[in-house]
């Protein structure tokens, strides 16, 4: 897999049993048994990026969601950092969902480890196994809703103090 939407990152060992043992250490794990991680270690890929380097830019072609397993990720929206990532957290959601361009600009805190999926192995993964398939949509689902309630949540804040 070349992931083409991504800047910087380094090839680390791609077996799935590797795979698996670095979703085992996020939030996934509660989700997907041994088994369903060991068949995503197929599908997701391993990288690690080092710290200070662009991840990728606001605007810039997305097209694959990624999982930080190791490190921290600063994402900026007009040069305004609006979060910092941890492990266990996701990004991308929106862009291998729906192809737009990326909607923030990502630069790495501290040297991390990622495992990233893309269009054409997520699309492999739904013909391959179309129920793991549907739980990864339901985790990104999942993840989104959260975002959207962090995030109105905050928008009624900033309208009771104006």
């Amino acid at each position: 897999m070349t992931i083409t939407d991504t800047l910087n990152l380094v090839d680390m060992d791609n077996s799935a049993q590797n795979v698996a043992e670095m979703l085992d250490t996020t939030s996934w794990a509660k989700d997907f048994s041994w088994q369903q991680m060991l068949a995503l270690g197929r599908y997701f890929k391993p990288y690690a990026i080092r710290a200070g380097l662009l991840l990728f830019d606001e605007g810039s072609q997305g097209g694959s969601m990624g999982i930080l397993v190791k490190g921290s990720i600063d994402i900026y929206k007009a040069n305004q950092r609006i979060a910092t990532l941890t492990p266990g957290r996701t990004y991308g959601e929106m862009s291998l969902i729906d192809h737009q361009p990326r909607s923030a600009k990502a630069v790495v805190k501290v040297d991390s480890e990622l495992l990233i999926i893309d269009q054409a192995m997520f699309n492999k993964l739904s013909d391959d196994q179309p129920r793991l398939a549907l739980m990864v949509v339901l985790k990104i689902a999942y993840f989104m809703s959260q975002n959207l309630r962090r995030t109105s949540g905050e928008l009624s804040d900033l309208m009771e103090n104006h």
